[in-house]
């Protein structure tokens, strides 16, 4: 490693962002898509690297992700394993012409619809992607759970109306999908399905409007437990925009819980952390600030930002206080809900979806100990 960029990981690590022997990334989940003469031969990948808080970006080959982006339908990070896996989803079909590479189309577009979904794991290490065999339900549904040997892509499949789900299970050893029947507590709910959190080999499916879905992965006999979200959370089935006013994610090895919400009129912030994994409804409320608050802090005014709601990204992976990071006009700024304080900001770049779009849904946190796995430019 270079000994410029040892001094930006030392100075991203002040920053609690890791260690040199770990670095935690933010990682933009819909990828740069390219034609073929970018890449060198034999590589079909690369990651456009950046320290926290920029983003980090992968770059794919057009044969990956062929069809159009669209709101309801582009190829999307599902997750990242700390040995420098990506686990990609992508409609497979034929490239519809005239087409501008990586270009979005805000609306739907029908004719994209019944085409195949595939799996795919992106190397960084080596720039080369693999497709992994159907199934495919939901990707919002699936996580990977990894070792410096192999990988295992996990998916639940709720069946609504009914007390089971199905969780799919594909081994790298054996390149087959295997099934297995759990009970599923929520039946009479459709499943929200706002991404996965994976820690230790504990696996937290989330729904955003209800709760989440806990399965310890090493256990003998696999069981799903349903932990709600703190009191006064609870919103109905389809609620609009969830990922833009609320997320869950790790911080420090707690499970944490953000939200944006009104309080007398008064737009504000709350955290809480969940105090008992195994016992349903434990969560404790560290902190809310008025975002008047935040707006007359001086860290918030030197980002030239408009006195707006903002949406929020993502908590803070590493920090030992109650710091979460929120998305307004491809800025990125994180902010200390206990005392309202600016922390740092920085430019968001993500070409697609729209900066109307952005949210906690187009952003994962990735941490990598390989340092191998963080190319150069990739050409």
């Amino acid at each position: 490693m270079a000994e410029q960029l040892k001094e930006q990981v030392l100075a991203a690590a002040r920053r609690h962002w890791g260690t040199m022997k770990g670095l935690w990334l933010v990682l933009a989940c819909l990828p740069h898509v390219v034609q073929g003469d970018y890449f060198r031969q034999g590589y079909d990948n690369f990651l456009e690297f950046n320290l926290p808080p920029r983003a980090t970006r992968l770059v794919v080959h057009r044969s990956t992700a062929p069809l159009r982006k669209t709101i309801d339908d582009q190829p999307y990070v599902v997750a990242a394993d700390c040995h420098g896996r990506i686990l990609l989803y992508a409609s497979q079909g034929p490239a519809l012409e005239p087409l501008v590479v990586d270009a979005f189309y805000p609306g739907p577009l029908d004719v994209q619809h019944g085409y195949h979904k595939a799996y795919f794991i992106c190397n960084m290490g080596g720039r080369v992607s693999a497709r992994l065999d159907h199934p495919i339900l939901h990707p919002s549904n699936a996580c990977l759970i990894s070792s410096s040997s192999g990988f295992t892509v996990v998916e639940l499949q709720p069946k609504v109306g009914t007390d089971h789900a199905t969780l799919l299970l594909y081994y790298s050893y054996s390149k087959n999908w295997r099934e297995e029947e759990l009970n599923y507590l929520p039946c009479d709910r459709p499943w929200g399905a706002n991404g996965v959190v994976v820690h230790l080999m504990q696996i937290w499916w989330v729904d955003l409007s209800y709760g989440l879905l806990a399965c310890h992965f090493s256990a003998v006999h696999h069981v799903l437990r349903f932990v709600p979200l703190p009191k006064g959370c609870e919103l109905p089935p389809g609620t609009a925009d969830l990922d833009k006013r609320c997320c869950v994610g790790m911080s420090a090895g707690r499970l944490r819980y953000v939200q944006i919400q009104e309080c007398d009129g008064e737009p504000m912030a709350s955290m809480w952390t969940l105090l008992n994994p195994l016992q349903a409804g434990t969560w404790h409320l560290d902190c809310e600030v008025r975002f008047e608050t935040i707006w007359a802090d001086e860290g918030y005014r030197a980002t030239k930002l408009p006195r707006l709601v903002p949406t929020v990204a993502f908590i803070n992976p590493n920090h030992p206080g109650e710091v979460a990071y929120f998305l307004l006009h491809s800025r990125l700024f994180g902010v200390d809900l206990h005392y309202g304080k600016v922390l740092e900001w920085q430019f968001f770049t993500m070409v697609h979806p729209p900066m109307a779009e952005h949210s906690s849904r187009f952003v994962h946190i990735w941490k990598i100990d390989d340092y191998s796995a963080r190319p150069d430019s990739g050409t």
